[in-house]
């Protein structure tokens, strides 16, 4: 390249700087800010004034101001209002990266010479800021969250109507509430109500009277309270109503052995009771193992090659004795153990490496196949939104320590991404009936 060339060169890149600066006189930077708001549909008003735009929206703000006032409003609700400072909130770009966007502008996209006598507007380069707003309804009072259910609300002494969502609606100021519910005790309270602000009150009835709270297993077992029939446990707590004093408590349930004893009821209180019964006679159990579906596909489990079984965890009674168990999954290569079994006892066969309780053999394994990324000690409470675990680049899961089941085995490429660390990859071979276990070294972005 000859002299003159090289001088030529520079004086255009000098033209163009001396054109860029006084075009960036009249520039004005830009930022996004994402505004949404349940419920939907609500106006977006930018320092008071109707943008035209409804939530779910992009607002784009100047930099001509430093501070602005967004406020999301829709009738029958309270509005809600934000300040966005370009300060701290929002991200523009600096004086080097709009030179560029300003140099390419008119020169590479056919930007009219018109367009350079007036001021250029210039998106900033950042993730937007969000303004995610949570409507209530118009008016002020307490949002109410009580149990158990249905309730009455009773505010200065008077019976109200609730909105839907258990909203109280009152004037400001003093008042106090009463929350009634069939089978519980009153709960009184003082509270202060502020203009266009409904505060949130979580209320835990007591039962009223004492009793016995009683849980356990098996789901549908009978409960029996000195001999006099009460209900089958549920999901929820049996409550069941006694005096004060001694009381014999039974559990029944066919299939398990019964279970009762005495148990002492205190005055004025409803103690918590758990019992769970245990399966009568004895035999063995195959445990779901982790990571399997949960409707999969045909399941077979034979004992001394005759079928006695076609789910997982269900109980499967035998005499006692020396037993071979195969337990067959579609999909999955069959596994076999042997077992003793032994009077009044029962086995669970369960996945993993470990020997069953009173197997002799090695532990069942029926998900030959996969991969467990193990969390690093520091990271053992990791928010799962902030966590992607990817196999062959496809994403297989956001949890740490979960076994990862794959078709087949293998060279696999194992990737984490972790929220404020570096993406962290590894290359792994997988052999048939191996859980491999992966520790990712992750470090700091």
């Amino acid at each position: 390249m000859t002299n003159r060339m090289i001088g030529s060169a520079a004086r255009r890149r000098a033209a163009i700087a001396a054109l860029a600066s006084l075009l960036l006189g009249g520039c004005t930077t830009t930022g996004r800010v994402e505004v949404s708001s349940s419920p939907a549909g609500a106006r977006i008003l930018i320092d008071g004034v109707d943008s035209g735009q409804q939530t779910p929206n992009s607002v784009v703000l100047s930099t001509s101001k430093s501070e602005y006032t967004l406020t999301v409003d829709k009738p029958g609700y309270n509005a809600v209002s934000r300040r966005v400072r370009f300060a701290t909130d929002l991200d523009v770009i600096d004086a080097d990266e709009a030179v560029s966007s300003v140099l390419c502008a008119p020169f590479c996209c056919g930007l009219p010479l018109l367009r350079l006598l007036h001021p250029v507007d210039v998106e900033s380069r950042f993730v937007p800021s969000r303004f995610d707003a949570q409507l209530e309804v118009a008016g002020q009072g307490a949002r109410l969250s009580v149990r158990p259910q249905p309730f009455e609300a009773y505010l200065d002494g008077h019976l109200v109507a609730l909105l839907e969502g258990d909203y109280l609606v009152t004037t400001p100021g003093d008042h106090e509430l009463e929350i009634r519910s069939t089978g519980c005790r009153p709960y009184t309270r003082s509270i202060h109500v502020d203009e266009c602000v409904y505060q949130p009150l979580q209320i835990e009835l007591s039962v009223e009277g004492q009793g016995l709270l009683v849980t356990g297993a098996p789901l549908g077992a009978k409960v029996y309270l000195d001999d006099q029939f009460q209900g089958t446990l549920g999901e929820e707590a049996r409550r069941v109503r006694a005096e004060p004093g001694p009381h014999m408590l039974r559990l029944e349930q066919d299939g398990w052995r019964p279970w009762q004893d005495v148990v002492q009821v205190a005055a004025d209180q409803y103690q918590e009771v758990g019992i769970y019964l245990a399966l009568e006679g004895q035999g063995l159990r195959v445990r779901k193992p982790e990571g399997l579906p949960v409707k999969t596909p045909q399941i077979q489990i034979l004992v001394d090659g005759t079928l006695r079984g076609s789910a997982f965890d269900q109980p499967m009674r035998l005499e006692p004795g020396d037993y071979a168990v195969e337990v067959v999954v579609s999909g999955r290569m069959p596994r076999q153990v042997r077992v003793h079994v032994t009077k009044d006892s029962w086995i669970d066969l369960e996945p993993g490496d470990r020997i069953p309780r009173g197997a002799p053999g090695p532990q069942i394994l029926v998900d030959t196949f996969g991969i467990r990324v193990v969390a690093p000690e520091w990271l053992e409470d990791a928010d799962p939104e902030d966590v992607q675990i990817l196999v062959d680049g496809s994403l297989r899961g956001h949890l740490f320590d979960q076994i990862i089941v794959l078709d087949s085995v293998g060279d696999r490429n194992v990737e984490v991404r972790v929220k404020g660390f570096k993406p962290w990859t590894q290359a792994v071979h997988v052999s048939r009936g191996q859980i491999l276990e992966v520790r990712p070294d992750l470090k700091k972005e």
